[in-house]
């Protein structure tokens, strides 16, 4: 058995006692989520630096919670108003009788809308978007009108962006 067999054999063993029962994490599992979501790039020898984990524990861990499906993807964040996007909107919804369906695919063939959720209450969905000005958001809104009620509000700034849930 090879150095770094072993030591994720024992790593693994250590860990299981300090699993989550709720989501079978532990505090390794957290480490590896933080630095990934922090910066999505970091080589694999930096982030087992980082996790005091050997680069293939680290690898295997990784590849676990990908299959998990805890891991969903990779990417980078991208600022719009560095691409001309100078507004963002939040577009509440609400659908005739009959106009889901039409809704929801006038909201997927808006390709300002970056986000989109379903949610209860007064409105069926809640719709993020980036525009230009004032005239492209009336354009977004009018994509969207013919099927249902809107209200939307400009988005001022973003005191909590977009974060890794509590581990």
């Amino acid at each position: 058995m090879s150095v770094s067999e072993l030591d994720a054999r024992l790593q693994e063993k250590a860990s299981d006692n300090l699993r989550s029962e709720k989501t079978g994490l532990d505090s390794i599992d957290a480490a590896i989520l933080r630095e990934l979501c922090a910066d999505a790039r970091i080589p694999r020898a930096e982030l087992s630096r980082r996790v005091a984990l050997s680069a293939p524990s680290v690898a295997d861990r990784v590849r676990r919670l990908e299959d998990m499906g805890i891991i969903t993807g990779y990417g980078a964040r991208i600022d719009p108003a560095r691409l001309g996007y100078g507004l963002t909107i939040l577009i509440r919804a609400r659908p005739l009788p009959g106009e889901m369906k039409n809704m929801i695919e006038a909201i997927k063939e808006t390709p300002q809308i970056v986000a989109c959720d379903r949610v209860s209450g007064e409105d069926c969905f809640v719709a993020r978007a980036h525009v230009r000005d004032v005239a492209e958001m009336e354009a977004v809104i009018d994509r969207i009108v013919p099927f249902g009620a809107t209200n939307s509000s400009i988005v001022q700034s973003s005191p909590v962006e977009e974060r890794l849930v509590e581990l």
